[in-house]
């Protein structure tokens, strides 16, 4: 279950953020679609996971799959 998250304090372009990672599978290709460099859209996903306390993506040798909480 999600700890209390108020919304007011959430950027929600963390949502497009993590819709287009899950997307693409793969870090970098999303950053590219965002105009983001990899090392922003790494940033934002830790802000999200300490949101979420999930780790959201996991790592594979292909790029990364969602968790079953993601």
């Amino acid at each position: 279950m999600l700890n209390q998250i108020h919304l007011s304090k959430v950027d929600l372009n963390l949502l497009v953020l993590f819709h287009t990672v899950l997307e693409e599978g793969h870090v970098a290709r999303a950053a590219s679609r965002l105009n983001l460099t990899p090392s922003a859209v790494s940033h934002s996903l830790g802000r999200l996971r300490h949101l979420f306390n999930d780790p959201l993506f996991l790592r594979t040798p292909k790029g990364v799959v969602p968790t079953e909480r993601a």
